[in-house]
């Protein structure tokens, strides 16, 4: 009688034992289905990739979009600096030239006590580290021609002034007013001084007017 009851008691054991283990793999299996199934979803339900997708694109296009704006700003501040730099060069190479004004004109002449119109220029330019050809005609083959009207101060102007047809007279464009352009130059009749391209006479005899500092 006890060994049929201690029987009984085994299998109830084991078959709890089996049902639990049973019951366990199937809450597994429910589990991992369960899992498989949200996947499935996702691949059935293309919007939620497509968010994934758009917010990783985002992202990525922000981040290029800095990226470019900051090249971008450093490159238009180079360019500012640049500019500043040119202008000042050129406003120093205009006072350079503004320091003989009153000295006679003197054909070959280099200094104070004398000087022609391409000696002005070459002083000017040498003064701010720049070295040119000594005479005009030799100038006036450096740098980059400009239109009349984009004219700018430093830049060098030229004149036939003789009759052989060539380049003889040059001077630096000071100021630009709307065409009306102001010249200084070793004038070979009052030396050195300011004159206008309105002026009859230089409206006549010009001919180009070349940028030397880009």
């Amino acid at each position: 009688m006890k060994k049929g009851l201690l029987l009984l008691c085994c299998l109830f054991i084991i078959s709890g034992k089996a049902q639990s283990v049973l019951t366990d793999k199937t809450a597994d299996n429910e589990i991992k289905k369960v899992v498989v199934f949200d996947d499935y979803l996702g691949l059935l339900n293309p919007k939620n990739n497509i968010k994934a997708d758009k917010s990783a694109v985002k992202t990525e296009k922000s981040f290029f979009l800095k990226k470019r704006f900051k090249e971008k700003e450093k490159k238009r501040f180079a360019e500012v600096v640049k500019d500043i730099d040119i202008f000042l060069t050129r406003i120093k190479i205009i006072d350079s030239a503004r320091v003989y004004i009153g000295t006679p004109y003197h054909y070959g002449g280099m200094s104070k006590d004398g000087i022609d119109c391409s000696a002005l220029i070459y002083k000017a330019y040498k003064k701010n580290n720049f070295l040119l050809p000594r005479t005009s005609i030799e100038q006036s083959k450096l740098g980059e021609k400009i239109k009349r009207e984009k004219a700018d101060i430093g830049d060098l102007i030229f004149f036939k002034t003789n009759r052989r047809r060539s380049i003889s007279h040059v001077g630096i464009v000071i100021e630009n007013c709307k065409g009306d352009i102001r010249f200084i130059h070793a004038s070979s009749s009052k030396g050195v001084m300011i004159s206008s391209l309105m002026e009859t006479y230089f409206k006549k005899k010009f001919v180009k007017i070349k940028r030397l500092i880009l």
